[in-house]
């Protein structure tokens, strides 16, 4: 069974003798982690393939490991997915649209949010358009 970093390193056209030569990492110790979860991984062989893969360690640890996604809500702390919402009434709309489309399948992270949160302070003109055709006159 061929493994995620196996396949991103097939799709980059590299090999592992390239990554472990311009990594200074033994091609057997990298060969042994592509078998093994990356959690166990030392920090040079997390590097050596990052930089093989043209990327920085952190993006790749992210990709590798498999964390299970999870809606972060805090009401007193006014937070969605880490985000702060200082405005009490921009909180609760936003967070009724997250709640709303998550639980149709949407998994937001905290860049969606935050581009959320943008969208409710200046608004696309596009968008408003969009709504009064729908709905009538937009009074935000």
């Amino acid at each position: 069974m061929e493994t995620t970093i196996t396949k991103l390193i097939k799709n980059k056209n590299i090999s592992i003798s390239q990554i472990a030569r311009n990594g200074n990492v033994p091609k057997s110790t990298l060969i042994s982690a592509t078998k093994r979860p990356v959690e166990t991984w030392t920090v040079k062989t997390l590097i050596a393939f990052a930089e093989g893969l043209e990327m920085k360690g952190s993006q790749l640890f992210e990709m590798l490991v498999k964390t299970p996604y999870k809606l972060k809500i805090n009401d007193e702390a006014q937070t969605i997915q880490g985000v702060y919402i200082p405005d009490k009434e921009a909180f609760k709309i936003i967070r009724f649209s997250v709640l709303s489309n998550h639980m149709e399948g949407w998994k937001p992270n905290k860049a969606d949010i935050e581009e959320l949160l943008d969208s409710y302070y200046r608004p696309d003109p596009e968008d408003i358009k969009a709504y009064e055709e729908i709905f009538g006159k937009y009074n935000g």
